[in-house]
């Protein structure tokens, strides 16, 4: 290390001057203005974006991103002429549009694994990259393929339409690259080795003379410009973003990527209570400082540290180059040494160790042992990643991989947990998870933030928090073309790349906010605090015992800003008034109205539709079709006004239109299925006019829809064992999902006339997995999964954006919890799923069973549930469920135990549950039962001291108070 700092010094930039020069470099990047663009008309593109990257790394998920198979075509085609240096680009096929728009004869892909140099062409629709040396590991920096040997392995394409994000990106502390995301969850990250003018010449190409509809990104490439100019912050403070997609959010923004293990996310020690049989978060004993980094929580060995950073005047070191910590708190290594169980780490870390496993004494194998190591050690400072808090498969040896027998004898195989963790890699992930959501966290995560990417980041007041490091990992130390000699130039590049890199600052003024805890808002089921929950049941409503067989049972719910969507079994939409308050607190209060609006006939003779239709005496016909329920609806404003009114709120704009959200809503599309004619219905929300109908290519009859939650996808499952994955009012959406097996396919054509904006529906994915019908969905927009159950006991899980499918589940399998020797054909039918964004799903079987999984497979528990359900719903980290016993039962998701239930036996059975949605979170979350007997059950908080709030939709009917508070102590004594 003190050679490497020696040798560098011909090109050292003192601290001072390394500041000011960023300061001119973001200076200059404000500057960046496309010619032919008025600010009026950035304005309309917009000039900043959400920074999502991947929130959550997962293992589970395998794609080379240098290729689109599907776009490859070797063939010829009447054509313009291109130029001769672009002919190798013509392996694809173009657009009829298509043309150059400017090349670059030297640029690096670099991705987790390997660096590819190559030559660029970017052209009006997409990115063409062709290689001209070999596949370089990173860590070897040997070959590893021979691409200019693989004709079909050689040149590459990145479809523009697909482009949503662009961030400016350093590589080896030099910010010359970028990193480009697409709407199909691909990543490229492409260094130029012209420098930052090709950098800026590219975006600026890209904006002025590509097809992007979909990006949206800032003028500059300056993090901390972008940084200063988001609203995220503001959406932290007010709960309406996690604090674990927060800090995944400064990540990208501050250029921490997964493509490049230098500079990896950096997530911080949350606990320091790793030796207790029981882990209780509000005890704040049981944190870690977040005031202080990891070397500074050990008063002794900060003391130590520090004479040693004073001792280093003795040997001449400038003041500029002098560091506290020698090692770094992110770097390859530590990941590497967390990941070491999960490929293709466990590949990277026997590279990285010439060829082998590192000494067992020195994997990581106790979480105890390590934090420890992470307090007393002189050179180990690390933080954590991302995975601590989303992949239980880290911490497992699945693959058996021969990890060794330490110096005392101890077996290196699964990562030690806990005693807290009850010896399960899915259940201290799961604290883990709470522990960094926590009061305690949210309330210190400011000091943290301020440590990594703000104001104590560098500069005096880093050294007054004792958070100095190395001073080849932060951002314009060194100026690597000024080092001539090539020993000396090779030494740097290799500390740099190997021994940590600093993010970029993104707060250089002020400290980061703390979280304002007065506006605190959590789901209505909480773990800890069931007690205050209210059951109010309207006695006005469309439904109930004077005109039940008018209306019939509630089908589904569907709760918007100010009003509430109820469908009911004869086919008639009813709507609801609805108005909330909230206390003080954010929390839920029992004070609300529900009063009747208007109701009307969905159905016509022209949709081939009949009252028999939501009539099936069975769930499953012989024939594969499913009865019609909840899960045959789905409300969405579609998938423009939602992509445009989620980017306003990020960037802190005004909202799409000056319409309130609740005009909007009025223009919401009900999505349906189930019909005579087989095919999917979009009906305009306010007068129920028929918008769209088409069948999406399946045989035979759609079974179930279910929505993704940004409501621009939904999928749907038929009697043909396929599933299907739409894009509804988007149509820049569908033409950048769509892939060619769909666009061959013989859609169905629509039973409407198309306006001049083409399709409301568009499928653009088929996914293949099952042999039998599909009788169940859950699609969660987050993760980007799709679970499907079928009749046969199957269960697939897919990729949505890209159609990939991931793996297959047999439910008969677990742990035989159902033996193939005594089950029946019915009783695998799998019911219900419901899929936690957290990574695990519930599936529901015929014979009443519940089985709790993960996403990749690991099955983690089950419990009989005595009946057959029709309603199932993930709230926080509460399972609440409903079928034919009429009790609503309100379950832990960790491990499927019953908490309480509600009796809501003079209403009949269960059809339907539905939660108001976390968007519309500064109300107070509720949740709508709908019942047999037509009526709206609602559930909410009490938040009043007293516990005599009243709910003003019921207000004046003694009945109903009385009923209140008979299923008060049911809920309670439960």
């Amino acid at each position: 290390m003190a050679a490497a700092m020696q040798r560098a010094r011909q090109g050292i930039i003192p601290m001072a001057q390394a500041m000011a020069n960023l300061e001119e470099a973001d200076k200059e990047e404000d500057k960046l203005v496309l010619e032919g663009t008025t600010e009026e008309s950035e304005n309309k593109d917009g000039d900043m974006n959400e920074g999502a990257g991947r929130t959550g790394a997962s293992n589970w998920v395998e794609e080379d991103a240098m290729h689109d198979d599907d776009d490859r075509f070797k063939g010829k085609r009447e054509e313009e002429e291109v130029p001769n240096e672009d002919a190798w680009a013509k392996s694809f096929i173009w657009a009829e549009s298509e043309r150059p728009v400017t090349r670059f004869e030297s640029a690096t892909v670099v991705k987790l694994q390997t660096i590819i140099e190559g030559k660029l062409l970017l052209t009006s629709h997409a990115i063409y990259f062709r290689a001209t040396g070999d596949e370089t590991s990173v860590i070897s920096r040997e070959a590893v393929t021979h691409r200019k040997d693989d004709p079909d392995r050689r040149n590459s394409r990145w479809r523009l339409n697909r482009l949503t994000e662009v961030h400016g990106r350093r590589f080896m502390l030099r910010a010359q690259a970028l990193e480009l995301f697409f709407a199909d969850t691909k990543e490229l990250f492409i260094n130029f080795a012209g420098g930052v003018r090709e950098r800026d010449k590219f975006y600026t190409k890209l904006r002025q003379r590509c097809r992007v509809p979909l990006l949206f990104s800032p003028k500059s490439l300056a993090p901390r410009t972008v940084f200063s100019k988001m609203n995220l912050t503001e959406l932290w403070r007010r709960r309406k973003i996690s604090n674990f997609d927060y800090l995944m959010h400064l990540n990208i923004m501050a250029g921490r990527t997964f493509n490049d293990l230098s500079q990896y996310p950096i997530f911080p020690w949350i606990l320091a209570d790793y030796t207790s049989e029981t882990l209780n978060l509000n005890d704040s004993r049981v944190f870690r400082d977040l005031s202080k980094p990891v070397g500074a929580l050990n008063p002794n060995r900060l003391a130590q540290l520090i004479e040693r950073y004073n001792s280093l005047d003795e040997i001449g070191l400038p003041e500029e180059q002098k560091f506290l910590y020698g090692s770094h708190y992110s770097s390859p290594g530590f990941v590497l040494y967390y990941l070491i169980r999960q490929e293709p780490f466990t590949t990277m870390h026997i590279e990285l160790q010439s060829g082998r496993f590192d000494c067992p004494d020195r994997l990581f194998f106790d979480i105890a042992e390590c934090w420890k190591g992470c307090n007393t050690s002189t050179s180990d400072v690390k933080e954590l990643i991302p995975e601590f808090f989303t992949c239980p498969e880290m911490f497992i040896n699945s693959n058996g991989f021969p990890l060794g027998t330490t110096q005392r004898k101890v077996k290196v195989d699964d990562v030690k947990l806990p005693p807290w963790a009850k010896g399960s890699a899915h259940e201290f992930v799961r604290l883990h998870r709470l522990a960094l959501e926590s009061d305690y966290v949210s309330r210190n995560l400011n000091s943290w933030v301020d440590l990594i990417f703000g104001v104590k980041q560098r500069g005096d007041e880093a050294k007054k928090a004792h958070n100095n490091f190395h001073y080849l990992s932060y951002e314009g130390s060194v100026d690597l073309d000024k080092i001539t000699n090539e020993v000396d130039r090779a030494a740097t590049e290799t500390h740099i790349q190997n021994f940590g890199v600093t993010p970029s600052q993104l707060l250089t003024k002020q400290p980061h906010p703390k979280r304002n805890l007065e506006e605190t808002w959590k789901p209505l089921l909480n773990e800890d605090d069931l007690k205050d929950l209210r059951c109010f049941t309207p006695r006005k409503q469309f439904g109930g015992s004077s005109v039940s067989e008018r209306v019939g049972a509630v089908l589904s719910i569907h709760p918007m800003s100010d009003q509430i969507a109820v469908i009911f079994s004869d086919l008639r939409v009813g709507l609801y008034q609805w108005t909330t308050s909230a206390t003080s607190s954010g929390r839920s209060a029992a004070s609300f109205i529900f009063k009747m609006d208007r109701i009307k006939a969905l159905g016509c003779h022209d949709m081939s539709t009949s009252p028999a239709w939501a009539h099936m005496d069975e769930f499953v016909d012989r024939n594969g079709k499913v009865a019609v329920g909840s899960w045959s609806f789905a409300m969405t404003l579609g998938g423009s006004i939602m992509d445009s009114y989620q980017r306003r709120q990020a960037s802190g704009k005004p909202r799409v239109t000056d319409m309130p959200l609740s005009t909007l809503e009025a223009s919401s599309f009900l999505i349906s299925c189930g019909y005579f004619d087989g095919n999917l219905k979009a009906h305009v929300l306010d007068s129920l006019r028929l918008k769209d109908s088409s069948g999406g290519g399946h045989r035979g009859g759609i079974n179930c829809i279910s929505m993704g939650d940004e409501g621009g996808l939904c999928v749907t499952g038929g009697q043909d064992g396929t599933v299907r994955v739409w894009v509804v009012d988007h149509n820049d959406m569908a033409s950048a999902l769509s892939d060619e097996c769909v666009q061959t396919l013989p859609i169905a054509k629509s039973a409407v006339p198309k306006t001049k904006s083409g399709c409301i529906l568009k499928c653009c994915h088929v996914l293949w997995g099952h042999t039998a019908a599909i009788t169940c969905l859950s699609f969660s927009s987050d993760l980007d999964v799709v679970c499907s159950g079928s009749v046969d006991g199957v269960i697939c899980i897919h990729n949505a954006r890209r159609g990939k499918f991931i793996r297959r589940i047999i439910v008969q399998d677990f742990d035989s919890v159902v033996p193939c020797a005594t089950c029946s054909q019915d009783d695998v039918i799998v019911r219900k799923l419901a899929l936690d964004t957290h990574g695990t799903f519930v599936a529901h079987l015929n014979d009443g069973k519940l089985l709790l999984y993960s996403i990749n497979g690991a099955k983690l528990c089950h419990v009989n549930a005595g009946e057959k359900l029709s309603a199932m719903e993930i709230c926080g980290s509460m399972l609440v469920t409903g079928g034919e016993s009429c009790r609503l039962v309100i379950r832990t998701l960790s491990d499927l135990s019953v908490r309480c239930a509600l009796d809501l036996t003079s209403h009949g059975p269960i059809r339907c549950i539905s939660l108001t949605p976390p968007g519309l979170n500064s109300a107070p979350q509720y949740m709508f039962v709908g019942t047999e007997d037509g009526k709206v059950t609602i559930i909410g908080r009490d938040g009043t001291s007293n516990g005599n709030s009243r709910a003003e939709g019921i207000a004046g009917d003694r009945d109903s108070n009385d009923k209140k508070e008979r299923v008060l102590t049911q809920l309670i004594n439960k």
